[in-house]
Order: structure tokens, then sequence, then C-alpha cells
């Protein structure tokens, strides 16, 4: 008798978990497929988009230039050009 109470709770352990999976999948389902991204509730848009694994930034006549991850106020290695370039902050004014 012992064994067949526990081959029973077994059973209905289970079915908990599949309808507790079921359940999971309709709501993410339902509420978590779109169209598009979104990162904290921002939808991004196809403007937003950079595939780029580089910080790419544009020269002022519009000539782009490829940096590995942090920019530093000396030498750059452009990835885009193939070379080592002078970067230097300038002010606003």
């Amino acid at each position: 008798m012992n064994g067949l109470v526990k081959a029973n709770e077994r059973k209905l352990l289970f079915w908990w978990v599949v309808m507790l999976l079921l359940i999971l999948g309709v709501i993410t389902t339902i509420t978590g497929c779109n169209s598009g991204w979104a990162v904290a509730n921002l939808i991004i848009t196809p403007v937003d988009k950079n595939n780029s694994v580089y910080t790419i930034i544009v020269d002022q006549d519009s000539t782009e230039h490829w940096y590995d991850k942090a920019i530093y106020t000396e030498e750059n290695y452009c990835f885009k050009h193939h070379i080592w370039e002078d970067v230097r902050k300038k002010n606003s004014e």
C-alpha cells in the first residue's frame, strides 16, 4: 500500500509540473513575444541598432572611426582604417 501511495504522489507531482510549465509557456507566448526588441521598456528602433563591437566615432567631416572599447586622449587604433590615430578632445566653445 505504501508503494502505491508514493506512485500516486509522483503522478500527481508530475502533472502539477506539466501544468505549471504549460501555464508559463502560455503566459510567455502571449506577453513575451512581439515583432521588435525592447531593453528596459525602451523600444529599439532600426536607427538605434548598432551591430558593431567597436566604439564608433564620427569625425566633423563625417568620417567614421572604429575604436576598440574605450577611447583614450592619445593614440588609438582605428579598426576601419587599420592605423593608429591621435585622438584629442575638442572643446565645444
